[in-house]
C-alpha cells in the first residue's frame, strides 16, 4: 500500500512539473508591464494639426496581459507621465486610434499625437493623420481616443 501512494505521488509530480516549467517561460515577470490609454470626451475640435477634446474627466488605463492592472488617472497626471521612461511618448510619439460618435456612422482616424497641453478638463495634441479617407470633423460632439502602449521600466507608475 505504502509502495502505491509513493509511485501515485510521483506520477502526479511528472505530470505536473512540466506544466509548471511551461507556466514559467510563458509568464516572465522580468518584463514591464506595457500600459494602453483610453479617454473620452463630450466635444471637441480639429482646427489646423491640432485636435481638442474637452469635458475628459479621466483617462482609463490597463496593462496588456498577463498583468491585469488597469484604472484611471487624472489629465495632468497622463501629461506628467509622457517624458518618463526610455520608450516614452515625446521621444517615441505614439499612435492614436480616434473615434468620434455619429448617429450616422462612427468616423475613425488613426492618427500619431505629439505636444499634450492640459487646461482642466480639456486636453489638446498635436496630429498627423496616417490614414486618408475619413478625416476628423472640425467639431465633434462625444469621442474616445485609444492610445497605442507605453512600457514602464519597473512595473507599476501609479
Amino acid at each position: 500500500m505504502r509502495c502505491a501512494s509513493i509511485v501515485g505521488i510521483f506520477a502526479l509530480m511528472l505530470a505536473v512539473v512540466p506544466s509548471l516549467v511551461f507556466a514559467e517561460d510563458v509568464i516572465d515577470d522580468s518584463k514591464n508591464p506595457q500600459y494602453l490609454f483610453t479617454l473620452a470626451g463630450k466635444s471637441g475640435t480639429y482646427e489646423g494639426n491640432t485636435l481638442t477634446f474637452k469635458e475628459v474627466p479621466l483617462v482609463v488605463y490597463f496593462a496588456d496581459r498577463p498583468y491585469r492592472i488597469s484604472g484611471h488617472i487624472s489629465l495632468e497626471k497622463f501629461l506628467w507621465l509622457w517624458d518618463k521612461g526610455e520608450d516614452n511618448f515625446k521621444d517615441v510619439p505614439p499612435t492614436a486610434q480616434l473615434s468620434v460618435y455619429d448617429e450616422n456612422g462612427d468616423k475613425h482616424d488613426v492618427l500619431i499625437i505629439t505636444s499634450p497641453i492640459v487646461k482642466r478638463d480639456t486636453i489638446s495634441f498635436k496630429v498627423k493623420e496616417l490614414e486618408e479617407g475619413e478625416s476628423i470633423p472640425k467639431s465633434f460632439g462625444h469621442s474616445t481616443l485609444f492610445i497605442d502602449n507605453f512600457r514602464v521600466v519597473g512595473g507599476r507608475i501609479f
